[in-house]
């Protein structure tokens, strides 16, 4: 397989994307071989975190994955068949191993990369743009390593980054939003200017909470949308703790996205103490890396100039070691001129505060309350 960088100058940097074309054969004797494969084996972890909450009844996998279906072993965990969990786990050299798990993001996101150790995330042309400008920001020691951009033998585009589990045996895995919302100020105009009562969010909430619409919004069987993106802050803990947890998995195949409605405190912290399972060592080292984060956040030119919304912090450890990442940089968006956030006001419309630091204030907080509760 062979690669050619390809450029197309422009004033415009949104139009002057620079990608890697490749081709890929699908005979037996291609290391691509198993790119089918693979690829639908990624769908098996497609949207357990896009913007839509999941209906009750929805399921994780797809019959044509495994003829098991979905074993639940508590009320919030569901376990991965043995098939679908043997097949996660691929070979790519004789000596790497290599999981592909996806615990978020939109159907057909990612793809294998082309290089190792790194995977292909679907084009967005504002998450380029941060993905080219972190390169060189004191923040790029938090975010996956960027490779460019690279289009498909299908001529799709995708950016290619840094496979933040690579390293990692059966990793645990954690994604937490940070920001007091995760909607843009713009989004939220826009549902304004048109508003249309929809049924499909009438039916999202009501799959979390019966009791949530009004008599109007029952006897319609709609809602409006700038509606329903309020309520869904409303009910999780970002609102007041600045973070969510959005999904986690744990080691050898439990995951859950239950977390909607869990807001108070001490829930959260339950949640936290779980997924490192009581470990003090793991909960230093996460908080060590919080402070690190918080401190290079304060210096960087980036995080200064930027609202970052529905942003992602990736928690991921094993037996060995643990990490968290800066991801999703889809709805960052540059502050308009004469702006000014600090980051740790609550948000109030028109000012474009975001409310991360809220977010990771609390994470630290928590840890540091987790670890003097396992010492005691």
């Amino acid at each position: 397989m062979t690669a050619t960088l390809t450029s197309s100058p422009s004033k415009d940097f949104f139009s002057s994307s620079q990608y890697y074309p490749y081709s890929r054969s699908l005979s037996c004797s291609s290391p691509k071989h198993t790119h089918l494969k693979r690829n639908k084996l990624v769908d098996i972890w497609q949207g357990l975190n896009s913007n839509d909450l999941p209906s009750s009844t929805s399921s994780l996998f797809d019959p044509c994955y495994s003829d098991e279906r979905v074993k639940k072993t508590s009320p919030r965990w569901k376990a991965c068949s043995k098939v679908v969990t043997s097949l996660l786990t691929f070979t790519r050299t004789k000596k790497l191993r290599y999981e592909w798990i996806q615990l978020v993001g939109h159907p057909g996101t990612f793809k294998e990369g082309i290089h190792d150790g790194y995977v292909m995330k679907a084009l967005c042309e504002h998450e380029r743009h941060c993905c080219e400008l972190l390169k060189n920001d004191i923040l790029k020691d938090f975010v996956p390593k960027y490779n460019g951009t690279i289009q498909d033998d299908e001529g799709k585009l995708f950016i290619e980054m840094e496979d933040l589990l690579a390293s990692f045996h059966e990793p645990c895995i954690m994604d937490c939003k940070i920001g007091v919302r995760t909607y843009l100020e713009e989004e939220l105009e826009k549902s304004e200017r048109d508003p249309k009562p929809r049924a499909d969010l009438y039916n999202k909430m009501i799959a979390i909470d019966p009791s949530a619409p009004t008599e109007k919004e029952h006897e319609e069987g709609k809602i409006l949308k700038p509606r329903y993106m309020l309520w869904r802050e409303s009910i999780s803990s970002s609102q007041d703790l600045g973070f969510r947890i959005e999904a986690i998995k744990k080691s050898r195949g439990l995951m859950s996205k239950e977390f909607q409605r869990i807001k108070e405190r001490d829930d959260v912290k339950k949640q936290l103490s779980e997924f490192i399972a009581d470990s003090t060592t793991r909960a230093n080292e996460y908080l060590r890396r919080l402070l690190d984060l918080r401190s290079a956040c304060l210096r960087s030119n980036f995080f200064q100039t930027h609202e970052l919304i529905g942003s992602s912090l990736l928690f991921v450890h094993d037996g060995n070691k643990t990490s968290i990442s800066m991801i999703d940089f889809g709805k960052t968006r540059s502050l308009p001129e004469n702006i000014h956030i600090t980051h740790l006001k609550p948000w109030i419309r028109g000012l474009h505060e975001d409310g991360y630091l809220i977010g990771l204030d609390n994470l630290i907080s928590l840890f540091q309350e987790i670890i003097y509760e396992l010492e005691l």
